[in-house]
């Protein structure tokens, strides 16, 4: 008897403690458990070690690997200038230096590739610069020269 009163009073703090008894949790009705149960599913994917499979989400790593292999291609097929033309152009016409520099695909099948350069002047003003890929000529320029 003492045994089995010591089993039942640590299970019984335990469960305080933890805040899992189901005295301690009330119980929504309807239609809000269908929710929070719907909502929980959303925000809890199971483990990998589960028997569920989780969702299948697509790998940005890919998507990023998959445009470099754009760009390449493109490059390559003489499509658009190299990136070092692009940056000598950039750096004859506006004395500064570039921080960045992205390669715009065309939206639509006959537009062509836009490269977007972003470039801080020597008085610390910032530029950003689209030229178009093919030539390199510069299309537009915003930012105080």
């Amino acid at each position: 008897m003492n045994r089995v009163f010591r089993f039942f009073i640590i299970g019984l703090m335990g469960l305080f403690l933890m805040g899992t008894g189901s005295f301690a949790v009330a119980a929504p009705q309807g239609r809000n458990l269908f929710k929070q149960h719907i909502a929980f599913q959303n925000k809890h994917q199971p483990a990998e070690n589960s028997l569920v499979r989780p969702t299948k989400r697509p790998n940005p790593a890919w998507r990023q690997n998959n445009r470099q292999n754009t760009a390449r291609e493109a490059m390559q097929s003489g499509r658009i200038v190299s990136l070092s033309v692009i940056r000598s152009r950039v750096r004859q016409s506006f004395p500064g230096k570039i921080i960045d520099v992205r390669l715009l695909e065309p939206k639509r099948n006959n537009q062509s590739y836009i490269y977007k350069v972003k470039l801080l002047r020597t008085n610390g003003n910032l530029l950003v610069v689209r030229l178009n890929a093919a030539n390199g000529q510069i299309v537009s320029v915003k930012g105080n020269k």
